[in-house]
């Protein structure tokens, strides 16, 4: 996998191995931040469930200012580590100030329920699909806390969430802008008004 535009194009991202995590896969991930190009720009990033961190990088690398990056698993944690430290490492070549830029080894729950400021403006979840539906229904109005007026929250998980997500986030002042299926995924797009 590699980092396919932007500053840090032809990074090479660590996967870790096995089964525990599931990175979205290269047609999905350029499709969703097509979707997402009109609010990258200059975005402050919080990337949930980051994985490998393929796609705050990404995002990064396409001109938003910086990142936070938040996982728990430890394999994936060790890739996420090292892949952050390379995209900074490049960014620092070049002169391109990242801020913010942090790696954070905490449950993606605990984390957004924490967060009292309204500091980011793009927030990206990637839960694991089975645990999709318990994590958007415990942080919907943390999630709408911690997005500034106008930011945008992405979700990918399985395509039988469609069902239940039509609603989600109305009663919190988030307003469903984007979907888009491929095949079992769905990528879903929520903006602060």
């Amino acid at each position: 996998m590699k980092i396919s535009s932007g500053w840090s194009k032809g990074l090479k991202i660590l996967t870790p191995a096995g089964l525990d995590t599931r990175p979205t896969r290269e047609r999905i991930r350029q499709s969703a931040l097509n979707m997402l190009t009109p609010w990258i720009e200059g975005a402050r990033v919080l990337d949930l469930f980051a994985g490998s961190g393929a796609v705050g990088i990404e995002l990064v690398s396409r001109g938003a200012t910086g990142a936070v990056f938040v996982e728990s698993a430890r394999l994936a944690l060790e890739c996420l580590r090292h892949n952050a430290a390379e995209a900074k490492q490049r960014a620092d070549k070049q002169h391109i100030r990242l801020l913010p830029w942090a790696v954070e080894a905490k449950d993606a729950h605990e984390l957004i329920r924490s967060s009292t400021t309204s500091s980011f403006d793009l927030i990206w979840a990637d839960p694991p699909y089975e645990l999709a539906e318990k994590f958007m229904r415990q942080c919907a109005g943390h999630l709408s806390a911690a997005l500034s007026q106008g930011g945008v929250f992405c979700l990918e998980s399985g395509a039988e969430a469609e069902s239940w997500l039509g609603s989600w986030g109305q009663d919190v002042g988030l307003e469903l802008i984007k979907q888009r299926r491929y095949g079992v995924t769905l990528i879903s797009i929520w903006q602060k008004n």
